[in-house]
């Protein structure tokens, strides 16, 4: 039996829809791979112990805190792209304190009296800068499976 118009769009537009959001969410896995890429590996994210980049973690619809723990938590940067929704919101950051310090650079003396001159990697603002790519080629993935 072949389906009516108005069955035709809505289904057309629910499988649009299942494919709009598997984009988002390769391309926001994408960019989380970015963020943990380290230069020894040919990535830009700066690595001595991998423990900044074992530290970037996710939230859906709020803001990544920081924390001052040693060892980071799981990162749950996963949990939050396998739960998000259109229309959500994907925040990723590091929770390793000195992150924002490894990134942006620092000149100056820090609380404990040490001097630093710092160059910033910045591997966040390059990392952003590659988000219309990752999304091209998340589109491209995934329009490859549906061709399938």
């Amino acid at each position: 039996m072949a389906l009516s118009f108005s069955a035709y769009v809505t289904e057309w537009t629910r499988q649009s829809e299942a494919r709009m959001l598997a984009v988002f969410k390769r391309a926001v896995e994408l960019l989380a791979d970015e963020l943990t890429f380290g230069r020894h590996n040919g990535g830009r994210v700066p690595w001595v112990t991998g423990n900044m980049a074992r530290s970037l973690t996710g939230a859906l619809n709020s803001i990544v805190m920081t924390s001052a723990a040693e060892t980071p938590p799981a990162g749950d940067a996963g949990a939050a792209i396998a739960m998000a929704s259109l229309g959500d919101v994907i925040m990723l950051g590091y929770q390793a304190i000195y992150a924002r310090r490894v990134d942006g650079g620092f000149v100056g003396q820090d609380s404990l009296g040490r001097n630093y001159n710092q160059e910033g990697a910045n591997f966040v603002a390059y990392a952003a800068t590659q988000w219309p790519v990752m999304v091209a080629l998340a589109a491209e993935e995934i329009q490859a499976m549906v061709m399938r």
